[in-house]
C-alpha cells in the first residue's frame, strides 16, 4: 500500500534484543472497575465544570455525594472527559485489532464517537472490515511520539521578534527571591460560596467581584497594597431586590464597559443588570430564564452581548437598552460566545460548529467545522482576522475569516483548558508593539506561546506541577500570569521565559485571574469564597 498520512501501521513482529518483564497482579482485578460512588463523584465534578450547577446540586443530593469518602480536590479538572476520551481510543484500537487478520501489521481506521458508543467491539470490527473492503476508510495514528515529533519540529530554529532563540523553559523551582511576600497579598472576604467572576475597571482602581451567593461587590483598592492593612478598603454591595426570595440570584459573570462607568452582570436565573461604578442599579435587561454564562461589551461600548444556557445570544443596544438581535440555536447547546470586532461575534456549538455573525444579520456569515471532540471555547485576536478554538482534545485550531479551512492545528499532549491572545499589535491596546501571539494552557502542565500566522510554537514554559487552568496577559502584553491546579500562580516574562513572581499560599485551586490597569496587582479567585489580591510589582 502507498504511504498515506491518514493511516498508520503498528508492527507486531519479533523485536531484537529486547528484555521483558513479567508484571503480576495477585488476587487483583487488572481492569480496576470503578465503584458507583467513584463514578458519581466524577459525574458531579463534570456537571459543575460545565456550568450545570442546579443539575449538579440535585444529583449530589440524590447520590449523597457529601457522604462519599472521596477528596474531590485531588481529582484533576476534566477527569471524566479525559477518561472517556481514552476509553474511546482504547475501544477504537481494540476494534481495529479484531478486524485485522494479519498478525504483522494493524491498519488503524478511524471510527466516529457515535459509532463507538452505539456498537459492540464485534460490531465495530465489522464496520472496519467493510470500510477496508471498499477502500474508503480513514485511519488514525495512536502514537503520541508523532505529536511530540511535530512539536519538536516546530520548536527548531525559532526566533521571536529578533530576540533569543527560546523553546523550552523548565525551572526546577522558582527562585525564592521571586516569591510574593505575605505583606503583598490581601484576602478579600465576604462571600460564602465560590467567586464566579472578577474584573478590574479599565480606568479606576475598582475591582468587581461576583459570587454564586447572590451578592456582588465593587472594591476600591489602593495602588499601594500595604495601605489596605492600615484601613479597610471601601466596598459597594450589589444586591438584587429579589435576592432574599430567589436562590438563583447568584452572579455568574460580569464585565465593565470601556469607560469604566458601567458594570454589566449576568445571573444564574438569566437576569442581566447594569450597575453604575458607585453600585447603583441602573437598568434591568429582562430575564432569559437560563444561566448567563457570557456577558461582554464591544470596544465602542454601544453594544452588549450576552449568552445563556437556553441556547440564546442577545445583542443589546446600550443607547436604548433594547435588544436588537436574538440568535437561538434550538436543540444545539450553546457552549461559548466572543466578540470578533465591534459589529461581529462568534459562537461555538455542541454539534462542533463555529458560527460567525454580523450584528443585524440573522444567518452566519461564516461557519467552520472539523472537530472530533466537543468544543470548549473560542477567542478572536484583536483584529478579528483569526479565531482560536479549543476542545476537550489536545488540539487548538486556528481559523482565518477569509478561508474556509482551518489555518493551523496547534498541539498539546493533553486536554487544552484555556487560550488567550496577547493585547499587542494592530487594533489592540498596544498597537505599536509586535504582532499578537496566542498563549495556551493544558492538562499536560505546560504553557505554550504560539505564532498563529505561521503556525509555529515559539515558547514552551514548564513550571507547574498540575494542569494549567487559567491564563491572563498583563495589560502591556509583556508578561503572562498562569494559574494551575497545583495552587501556584506564576508570572512569566514572555521574551525570556523567566518566572518573575510566584504565589502559592492559596488553599484551593486558582481561577478568575484579572490584572489592574497598571499591571501591578493581580486577583485570583477560588471556589472557597475568597479572593487574593497579589502585588506583583517588579
Amino acid at each position: 500500500m502507498e504511504s498515506d498520512p491518514n493511516w498508520s501501521r503498528i508492527e507486531l513482529g519479533k523485536p531484537k534484543e529486547v528484555s521483558a518483564r513479567l508484571i503480576s497482579f495477585p488476587n487483583a482485578d487488572v481492569r480496576g472497575k470503578l465503584t458507583s460512588d467513584q463514578l458519581n463523584v466524577l459525574i458531579s465534578q463534570y456537571l459543575l465544570e460545565e456550568g450545570f450547577k442546579h443539575t449538579a446540586f440535585a444529583f449530589d443530593d440524590e447520590a449523597e455525594i457529601e457522604n462519599t469518602p472521596i477528596d474531590k480536590s485531588k481529582i484533576d479538572k476534566d477527569a471524566l472527559p479525559s477518561f472517556v476520551h481514552k476509553g474511546l481510543q482504547y475501544t477504537q484500537l481494540e476494534a481495529n485489532m479484531h478486524a485485522t487478520n494479519d498478525d504483522s501489521c494493524i491498519e488503524c481506521y478511524r471510527l466516529e464517537p457515535l459509532d463507538i458508543i452505539t456498537n459492540s467491539v464485534h460490531g465495530l470490527s465489522k464496520i472496519i472490515k467493510k470500510r477496508k473492503d471498499k477502500g474508503k476508510g480513514k485511519c488514525i495514528d495512536y502514537g503520541v511520539s508523532n505529536q511530540e515529533q511535530e512539536s519538536k519540529q516546530q520548536e527548531k530554529n525559532i526566533d521571536v521578534h529578533g530576540g533569543p532563540q527560546l523553546m523550552d523553559h523548565t525551572p526546577n523551582s522558582p527562585p525564592v527571591t521571586h516569591q510574593v511576600s505575605d505583606s503583598d497579598v490581601y484576602l478579600l472576604d465576604g462571600h460564602s460560596l465560590e467567586v464566579s467572576a472578577c474584573s478590574w475597571s479599565p480606568t479606576d482602581s475598582l475591582l468587581a467581584v461576583g459570587s454564586t451567593d447572590s451578592m456582588a461587590m465593587i472594591w476600591k483598592i489602593s495602588n499601594e497594597l500595604s495601605t489596605i492593612y492600615n484601613s479597610n478598603p471601601d466596598v459597594q454591595y450589589l444586591i438584587r431586590p429579589d435576592a432574599i426570595d430567589n436562590v438563583l440570584a447568584g452572579f455568574n459573570t460580569l464585565a465593565w464597559n470601556g469607560e469604566g462607568e458601567l458594570l454589566a452582570t449576568g445571573s444564574l436565573d438569566g437576569m442581566v443588570i447594569i450597575w453604575s461604578k458607585n453600585g447603583d442599579l441602573k437598568k434591568r435587561l429582562g430575564n432569559q430564564r437560563a444561566v448567563i454564562f457570557f456577558i461582554g461589551w464591544n470596544s465602542k461600548g454601544d453594544f452588549l452581548l450576552t449568552g445563556s444556557r437556553r441556547d440564546r445570544i442577545v445583542v443589546w443596544d446600550t443607547n436604548t437598552w433594547e435588544y436588537i438581535q436574538e440568535v437561538a440555536f434550538h436543540s444545539e447547546q450553546l457552549l461559548a460566545v466572543t466578540w470578533r470586532n465591534d459589529t461581529s461575534f462568534a459562537a461555538c456549538l455542541k454539534d462542533k460548529r463555529i458560527c460567525v455573525y454580523n450584528i443585524g444579520e440573522p444567518k452566519p456569515i461564516k461557519t467552520f467545522s472539523g472537530y472530533q471532540d466537543d468544543l470548549h471555547g473560542i477567542k478572536c485576536n484583536p483584529t478579528g482576522s483569526l479565531l482560536a478554538s479549543y476542545s476537550h482534545g489536545m488540539t487548538i485550531k486556528i481559523w482565518a475569516l477569509d478561508q474556509d479551512e482551518r489555518l493551523h492545528d496547534l498541539m498539546h499532549n493533553e486536554i487544552v483548558h484555556t487560550v488567550r491572545w496577547s493585547p499587542t499589535g494592530p487594533c489592540s491596546k498596544n498597537p505599536n508593539k509586535p504582532y499578537c501571539v496566542l498563549a495556551s494552557g493544558s492538562k499536560d502542565k505546560t504553557v505554550k506561546v504560539w505564532d498563529c500566522f505561521h503556525g509555529q510554537l515559539l515558547y514552551c514554559f514548564n513550571g507547574h506541577r498540575a494542569a494549567v487552568v487559567e491564563l491572563e496577559f498583563r495589560p502591556d502584553g509583556e508578561y503572562l500570569a498562569s494559574a494551575s491546579d497545583d495552587k501556584w500562580l506564576l508570572i512569566w516574562k514572555i521574551r525570556d521565559g523567566k518566572i518573575m513572581k510566584f504565589h502559592n499560599s492559596c488553599d484551593t485551586s486558582i481561577y478568575n485571574l484579572s490584572w489592574d490597569k497598571e499591571g501591578n496587582l493581580i486577583t485570583a479567585g477560588s471556589d472557597c469564597g475568597t479572593l487574593c489580591v497579589v502585588d506583583v510589582t517588579f
